[in-house]
């Protein structure tokens, strides 16, 4: 399925929806995470739970794939509330949207609202992420 064309960030405003992504969350995902940290604990694979922070890093990937970025974006700030678990079978779907934008001279400071639901579930993630990106020349 072809991904939709990522916003360019002009046209986020307060309150914009970004569109919802759904992942089906693989058994290798949680290898591939654990792999690139380093993790040589059995713990996730025991129960074929998923670490919290790859769920979180999920989230964080969905918005990216979203938004169309120029060089020099810095992220400065995030939080994320764990609720729930997910294992590895889980379908999650991840929805963003735009607390606020401030402009100051030649930067943009984004504020995103994020969360994370297993499909036909309960919410297992939320947060949010804070961007300070370049504005258009």
């Amino acid at each position: 399925m072809k991904k939709p064309d990522k916003i360019p960030c002009r046209q986020l405003k307060a309150g914009f929806e970004l569109p919802c992504q759904s992942y089906k969350i693989k058994a290798a995902m949680i290898t591939d995470y654990l792999e690139a940290l380093g993790e040589k604990s059995s713990l996730y694979q025991k129960d074929n739970s998923t670490p919290p922070m790859a769920v979180a890093s999920f989230a964080m990937n969905a918005i990216a794939d979203s938004i169309d970025l120029p060089p020099g974006v810095v992220h400065t700030h995030g939080e994320i509330e764990f609720l729930g678990r997910a294992k590895a079978c889980d379908v999650i779907d991840c929805r963003g949207k735009v607390e606020s934008v401030l402009k100051r001279g030649n930067l943009n400071f984004l504020t995103i609202d994020f969360s994370i639901q297993k499909q036909g579930g309960s919410q297992i993630l939320r947060g949010k992420t804070s961007l300070i990106i370049p504005a258009d020349e």
